[in-house]
């Protein structure tokens, strides 16, 4: 699915009005949805997720004056980066395991798709879904150490970090 949003710089083009009923968004209050039939169990504990950087490159353009930057043609998005607690089983940390196996052992085939959509959802004061952001084609390149410390006086479940990255992501 293509990313296409209509963006108007034109000055006659209608306003957006002011939005008096809209709160603040708590840092608790989001839920992560990867893929419930091949990954149940990654999404339920994640502990935190971040709306990634997205920027747009500048590109030079010489005068006999000066340099003068103007906007680029390209837009970059950051890697999504997410915390989660390791269950004590190490199902969820396996799943995204062998998804990060299976990118690189799995013949390309065109019936096999080997990225997913995932979904970031952002919850209101009533804990209801009041925005999405999809994360399209989305696939994992890191998944971070789990460490045991036998030494630890205080009961700290273990977590790990990973990290996607994906076509474009959409704020719906």
């Amino acid at each position: 699915m293509a990313y296409d949003k209509d963006i108007s710089f034109d000055v006659g083009s209608p306003q957006r009005s002011l939005d008096e009923t809209a709160g603040f968004a708590k840092p608790i209050g989001f839920r992560l949805s990867i893929d419930r039939l091949k990954f149940p169990n990654a999404e339920f504990n994640v502990q935190t997720a971040s709306i990634p950087e997205i920027s747009v490159d500048s590109a030079t353009y010489s005068t006999p004056q000066r340099t003068i930057e103007i906007p680029g043609d390209k837009v970059n998005y950051a890697a999504l980066d997410v915390t989660f607690i390791v269950d004590d089983k190490l199902t969820n940390y396996n799943e995204i395991h062998d998804w990060l196996f299976g990118l690189v052992t799995v013949q390309e085939n065109t019936s096999i798709n080997k990225t997913r959509d995932m979904s970031l959802l952002i919850l209101d004061s009533h804990n209801n879904v009041s925005r999405e952001i999809t994360f399209a084609n989305a696939f994992p390149t890191s998944l971070s150490t789990v460490e045991f410390d036998a030494r630890s006086t205080d009961v700290e479940y273990l977590t790990a970090n990973t990290s996607f990255n994906y076509s474009y992501f959409k704020v719906k």
